[in-house]
């Protein structure tokens, strides 16, 4: 097992960077530049200088040559002059390969700090861009303009957690046991009733979904009088006559205005992974019922609860864990759909603003963290495969 986990951390490794430079690349193949879409803008205010945009560019290593670019925004720009220095910087009056001395390279505030990427104030972007490697994504250029991309993403990555591991949590208790359920009890009117609520579940689109519930609980709750429940945000400023939270005296910023904010994204995403799962769990389980070992168990005796949960779902349990480990990557990403429908300020509805904004600091580190995330998933599903299924070895 140690060998194997060593060879799959070099694999790991190897696909990220591929990942990487497909991030990176795709950033640099955007029709016009990745810098065309900010001066678009019908606001003279807003739209960005000259200077601007150069620094910009600076910043993600847009002014230097092709096999430059992507290694200076991986590894940060104030190694140019170091690495230069090293190894022989060129004099003022030479020339490297296409634009001048290797301080040329540099962006204006990496060559005002004099190559180096110091600050005292955490909260503030260094002066030479780090790189990805050490957590330097760059500034927003216009979600929030002048802001670290890491502290942006700081502050919306808890609200995404919250609300995915609540909803694959709650997925899982109610799915295992339903997919189990209608495995063995086949073809019942149980069976028929889980059947047709999953193909409903499966089918019905979440933004169709999400809106009907904010009709029905957020607008037409208040017409009728009822107790009616928060359509967006993550906490109550100011709490209106008729809310849940004036019926249930729930004060805002509390651990139960959250839970209340929580209940109808929640119920949307739990919906359509139950469906999912459930049908997942009642395949792999009616698959391993017809087993050999299943009989044979059988035969010997034994109750058929114990054969049912000991022999047959932690067999079935396999197939089940790819999906459910696939989902890994939706606990950092989070419900794009869902949480632009429900205004919930998580890493989804921050990825679709990001795009409209042709912010593409933000855009490439969200991607690049699912992709080392979607890596991780695969090496963690494959770690629970030898514990669900001792016959599973790899060494």
């Amino acid at each position: 097992m140690t060998n194997y986990l060593i060879r799959r951390s070099f694999q790991m490794v190897f696909v990220v960077i591929l990942a990487s430079i497909a991030v990176y690349g795709l950033l640099n193949a955007v029709p016009g530049g990745p810098l065309s879409g900010l001066g678009l803008t019908a606001d003279n205010k807003q739209r960005l200088t000259e200077a601007d945009k150069a620094r910009l560019a600076a910043s993600l290593g847009l002014n230097k040559p092709v096999y430059l670019r992507y290694i200076t925004w991986m590894t940060g720009e104030d190694w140019l002059d170091e690495v230069g220095s090293a190894i022989g910087n060129p004099g003022p009056a030479e020339r490297l390969f296409e634009t001048g001395t290797w301080h040329d390279y540099q962006s204006p505030t990496c060559q005002d700090a004099g190559g180096t990427n110091q600050d005292a104030d955490p909260t503030r972007p260094l002066p030479c861009r780090g790189g990805v490697i050490r957590w330097d994504w760059g500034q927003s250029w216009s979600l929030a303009k002048g802001q670290p991309v890491s502290v942006i993403i700081g502050s919306r990555v808890s609200n995404t957690l919250i609300l995915m591991t609540t909803v694959t949590i709650i997925s899982l208790l109610i799915a295992l046991p339903i997919g189990i359920f209608s495995a063995v009890r086949q073809y019942s009117k149980a069976d028929y009733t889980v059947t047709t609520f999953s193909f409903f579940g499966i089918s019905m689109p979440s933004f169709w979904f999400g809106l009907l519930l904010i009709i029905l609980f957020g607008i037409k709750f208040q017409d009728w009088g009822l107790p009616f429940f928060p359509t967006g945000d993550v906490f109550t400023t100011r709490v209106i006559s008729g809310s849940i939270q004036d019926v249930l005296s729930i004060q805002p910023y509390s651990a139960a205005d959250r839970i209340v904010h929580l209940i109808l994204p929640v119920t949307v995403l739990t919906l359509l992974y139950l469906a999912n799962w459930s049908r997942f769990m009642r395949a792999s389980m009616l698959e391993v019922l017809r087993q050999d070992y299943v009989r044979t168990a059988r035969s010997k005796g034994l109750h058929e609860k114990l054969v049912i949960i000991k022999h047959g779902a932690r067999n079935a349990l396999i197939p089940l864990i790819t999906v459910v480990v696939g989902q890994i990557p939706g606990i950092f990403s989070g419900a794009i759909i869902t949480e632009t429908i429900f205004n919930y300020p998580g890493m989804g509805r921050l990825l679709v603003t990001a795009l409209n904004q042709d912010d593409w600091n933000i855009v490439m580190a969200i991607l690049f963290i699912t992709a080392v995330l979607v890596v991780l998933a695969t090496l963690i599903g494959d770690v629970l495969y030898t514990i669900v299924d001792p016959r599973i070895r790899f060494d």
